[in-house]
């Protein structure tokens, strides 16, 4: 994946989890940067998912 892609993506992921662990009763309120940290794990398993799926040339 290209960078901007992959930083789109990101802040995509990074929006969609803060909304969803804000509508959740969790023991702890997770911070911006662990909301962050979240996305970017997902952002590169999905990347390493394409980048194994792509044929080898």
């Amino acid at each position: 994946m290209d960078p901007r892609g992959l930083r789109n993506l990101e802040e995509e992921l990074e929006a969609a989890i803060a909304e969803t662990l804000d509508e959740m009763r969790l023991p702890i309120e997770p911070t911006p940067h662990i909301i962050h940290l979240m996305a970017k794990a997902a952002a590169t398993v999905f990347e390493a998912a394409v980048e194994t799926e792509q044929p080898r040339r």
